[in-house]
Parts: C-alpha cells; sequence; structure tokens
C-alpha cells in the first residue's frame, strides 16, 4: 500500500497539472538532462556482430557498445549528452548491428537522434522484419529522463521474429504458440492503479504527485501497452464509482479520485469490439473497497450490488466452471478463434475471497471469480531504493517459482514514495518519475534473471508507455515458455527438438516441443 504521510507541505510543491489537477508526464528536461540509457534484448538464437559506430557530442558511446551481442544477453548503455556544447541539440549516436548466420541477411541501427528532445530509434536494414513491423521499418522507442531507460526487444528466429510495436491483439498471435498452455504458465502484462490516470478529486491532503500512477487511459493501456490485468481499487462517492489512490489515517482519508467505473468499462468494451480476442483479468483489490459517503468505511453488502451491478455492463463474460482452480485452464479455453479473424474476448472478474461469500456475489456464471477459484501469490516491497526492489522482488519469484507449473505469481515491479518524498514529492519524485528506475530495470535485471523454469505470470508496473513492456511479455511467452528461440545462453536448459537441423526459414509450428 502507498505510505501516505501527507501535511501542509503537500499544498505547495509546484507540478505540472491540468486544469483539473491531473498530473502530466514532465514535459521539460528531456532537453535540458541528455542523459538517458538504451538497453537491448538479444532474445533470438543469433549472435549479433557490430559493423558501424559514429557519435556526435556523445560520450563514450563508441567504448560502450560491445563488439558482439550474445543470444539471450541484455545490453544496456548509458547516453551521455553534452550539455556544455554550443547546439546541444545536434547531439546524436548510431551503432549498427548484424544479425548473424540467417539466410538472408539483416541488420538494425539503433539511433539517438538530434533534436530538441532525443528520441530513441531503431531502423530496421537489409531484410530485418518482425511482425507488425515490415522490411525498413522506424520503430520509436520514446525518450526518457537519466532514471529510465529506453528498450528495443527482438525475440525469435528467421522468418518468426516480434519486437516493439507488436500486434495490438497479441494474444491472438501468440495462441499458437501458449494457447494450450494452462494460465499459470503464461505471462500477462498489469498496470498498477489502472484507473488511476488522472486525478480528478483531491480528498483531505493529496495530490496528484503522491496519487497518480499512470499517464495513458485505459483505452491506451490496452492498446500501446497491451496490458491484459488491470488493478482496480474503487471507491463509492455521491453515487458513483471511481478508481482511487489513497489511505485513512486516524479519521481522515487522504487521496484522489481517479477515472470512473463508467468510463473504464466504456473503454475495456470499446477496445474488445475493435480489437476482439483477448483475455482480460479485472483484478478487484482486497481491502480498497470504501464508501467515501459512509466517512470511507469498507464496501456492505448494498456498495458490492451496485458496483456488482454496474460490473455487469462488461461485454464479453462468459460462463466459468465453479470450485476449480482456473489458473490450471488452458488460455485457449477463455479465447480461441472460433469466430474466424475476430475470435473470442473474455473478461474474468477477480474479487476478493471474502467478497464471494456475501450477499448479491454474481457468481461464476457471469463471468466472477473469488481469489479461491483463481490463486496467486504477490509480493509488495514498498521501497523507494530500485537495488531493494530488484533484489526483494527477484528472490520472493524464485521462492515462489522454483518451477513453471507453481503458482501464478504476480510481480509488483514498482517503486513506493517514502517519508518526506509523499509529503513534498518533487518533480523528480513523483510516482511517475520514480517508475522510470523500474523500468530500467526490467528492461536489464529482470530479463536476466529469467529462464525458462522461473519467471513471472504478472509483470505490474506504473506509468505503462510505449511498447516496451509488451514485447517483453511476448519474448517471455516465446522463448521461455513456448521456448522458440533457442537456448538463449542457458535461460532455456532443456531445448526443445527441432524439425529441422538449423534456425533457417522457421516458422510458426515447426517446431516440435518434448
Amino acid at each position: 500500500m502507498l505510505s501516505f504521510f501527507f501535511g501542509l507541505a503537500a499544498m505547495v510543491a509546484g507540478h505540472p497539472f491540468s486544469s483539473n489537477g491531473t498530473l502530466h508526464t514532465l514535459g521539460y528536461g528531456h532537453e535540458h538532462h541528455e542523459n538517458t540509457r538504451i538497453s537491448l534484448i538479444n532474445a533470438t538464437p543469433y549472435q549479433w556482430h557490430k559493423t558501424y559506430n559514429h557519435s556526435y557530442q556523445l560520450s563514450q558511446w563508441e567504448a560502450q557498445w560491445p563488439q558482439y551481442i550474445q543470444p539471450g544477453q541484455v545490453v544496456t548503455v548509458a547516453v551521455k549528452g553534452c550539455g556544455y556544447c554550443f547546439v546541444p541539440a545536434d547531439t546524436a549516436g548510431q551503432v549498427t548491428y548484424r544479425i548473424e548466420d540467417t539466410e538472408k541477411p539483416m541488420s538494425l541501427q539503433v539511433q539517438h537522434r538530434a533534436g530538441r528532445v532525443h528520441w530513441g530509434y531503431v531502423q530496421f536494414l537489409e531484410n530485418m522484419e518482425t511482425l507488425n513491423n515490415g522490411i525498413h521499418s522506424e520503430l520509436n522507442l520514446g525518450t526518457s529522463r537519466s532514471l529510465s531507460s529506453v528498450a528495443f526487444v527482438l525475440a525469435g528466429t528467421e522468418g518468426d521474429f516480434i519486437s516493439n510495436d507488436g500486434p495490438t491483439d497479441w494474444m491472438q498471435h501468440q495462441l499458437e504458440e501458449i494457447g494450450h498452455l494452462p494460465l499459470r504458465n503464461i505471462v500477462m502484462p498489469r498496470s498498477h492503479n489502472s484507473g488511476q490516470w488522472k486525478s480528478e478529486v483531491a480528498l483531505g491532503l493529496a495530490r496528484a504527485g503522491n496519487t497518480q500512477t499512470q499517464t495513458l487511459t485505459l483505452l491506451d493501456q490496452l492498446g500501446t501497452g497491451g496490458i491484459r490485468v488491470l488493478d482496480l481499487r474503487l471507491l463509492l462517492k455521491h453515487g458513483r464509482f471511481h478508481a482511487h489512490h489513497g489511505a485513512v489515517f486516524g479519521r481522515q482519508f487522504n487521496g484522489m479520485l481517479g477515472a470512473s467505473l463508467k468510463e473504464m468499462i466504456d473503454m475495456q468494451n470499446q477496445f474488445m469490439e475493435q480489437h476482439p480476442g483477448e483475455l482480460f483479468i479485472w483484478d478487484i483489490h482486497e481491502g480498497d473497497g470504501r464508501n467515501g459517503d459512509r466517512k470511507y468505511e469498507p464496501f456492505d453488502d448494498a456498495d458490492r450490488k451496485l458496483l456488482y451491478d454496474e460490473l455487469l455492463r462488461i461485454n464479453h463474460r462468459r460462463a466459468l466452471p465453479k470450485n476449480e482452480d482456473l489458473t490450471l485452464r488452458p488460455l485457449n479455453f477463455f479465447i480461441d478463434k472460433d469466430l474466424g479473424r475476430r475470435g473470442r474476448s473474455c473478461v474474468v472478474v477477480r474479487v476478493p475471497v471474502s467478497w464471494a461469500a456475501r450477499a448479491h456475489f454474481p457468481g461464476s456464471t457471469e463471468g466472477f471469480v473469488s481469489a479461491a477459484d483463481f490463486p496467486l501469490r504477490s509480493r509488495w516491497s514498498d521501497t523507494n531504493h530500485v537495488e531493494k526492489l530488484v533484489e526483494d522482488q527477484l528472490a520472493r519469484m524464485k521462492e515462489a517459482r522454483p518451477q513453471r507449473d507453481a503458482e501464478v505469481y504476480n510481480m509488483e515491479w514498482v517503486i513506493t514514495q517514502q517519508g518526506v518524498q509523499t509529503v513534498t514529492a518533487s518533480d523528480i519524485e513523483t510516482i511517475i518519475e520514480l517508475s522510470g528506475q523500474a523500468w530500467r530495470t526490467m528492461h536489464h535485471e529482470l530479463w536476466q534473471s529469467l529462464t525458462h523454469l522461473t519467471y513471472p505470470n504478472w509483470i505490474t508496473m506504473d506509468d505503462i508507455h510505449g511498447s516496451s513492456h509488451k514485447a517483453l511479455v511476448m519474448a517471455i511467452n516465446k522463448c521461455l515458455v513456448a521456448r522458440r528461440c533457442g537456448r538463449l545462453g542457458g535461460k532455456v536448459a532443456d531445448m526443445v527438438k527441432h524439425h529441422a537441423a538449423s534456425y533457417k526459414n522457421r516458422t510458426v509450428g515447426a517446431v516440435g516441443m518434448s
């Protein structure tokens, strides 16, 4: 839970707000703070060979990029700009890697482009192409401040590559590889407090800097970010349910209202209409259901009745088995391609066990399940030190997931404000800005730690943006879950049997599993 310590100082520190108090990602800083990081993840069986490297006004650009990037390896380079240069906007760098041992020649170039804002790009060269991205594609990796990073992920084999900017309906495109596997085997991206992308109303001494967890609307989280598990914390105020982020201290609730539940349901239904065939889990957070008109007391039966009535507006809920561990069911039990190219969507609403035992619970026939029928383990590290977050989360993951059939594990890869940060939350200490450290280590330390036996099922992040989160999840599913990318430097210990003697010209379905 968020560690609140609100005071009068919370009213004086300045932040970039909209008229309704919503915090936006800081617009300044990218042109003044030149330093950032770029990560490359080689989730292919091929060695990458550096063939070109050049920079202008960048410190140590050429020296940091290795001559070779091995299968399974991640490389993170610190991009150190030139703040004292006469024209800092001219700063730029490019490095090209040839993908070795493919039948067709293919390369990719990583670019730190010149400009007032320095955007990271990957340019496909020669015959390089991936799912959803053709030959000569330019992929915008985004930009980041020095605590964060941008990342490019390439996974798979020749003729079957995936990367950033993957398809919006990414689950449909991975059904052939992972559809037969149970939910406790596969990986899904999750957003922390999904409805808190805006700050509608302040309650007590709170503001966006210490309550807002997202900057993209739910529609964009589902689309651009590929989010498939929603973290919902709901509060009833004046007859309407809202997302909220806050806590009760003494008799005072301090927090902010985010998007309305109606908005979230409308966006979910809109997305499924436009991109059918995906599985979504609405994970209602235990302990955060409160009635703001009854002194922020926990929901009672009448409150839950109102909530269930509204949640029944979600389309594509389906009847589910009773008294059964649904995480043992395969993905293609929930979604499939029965409707041809449009597929079949599915929404599962997961509520606390205590709620399911009370009145008005709609039950499994309406697509509602309790944590008893959808068990999982989760770990909240509650730290603002990224090193402690990494150490704690990786240790708990290894305990919870010593093998791939272990119970579902939700990895909360989230930095938590502490102490004075929750009072003043300076421009670089808001929840959104602090999350950059988590993104940087997700791209590097998290990937480094994974094997085909030990990996999280849900990866929870603040500030969903870009497509690298989705790309990493797709890479884990393809390479570690389905094991279709080779040994990856030992990440996959028991190699699958191949119908072909090499990796050349393989397509989905050409690999048999032992």
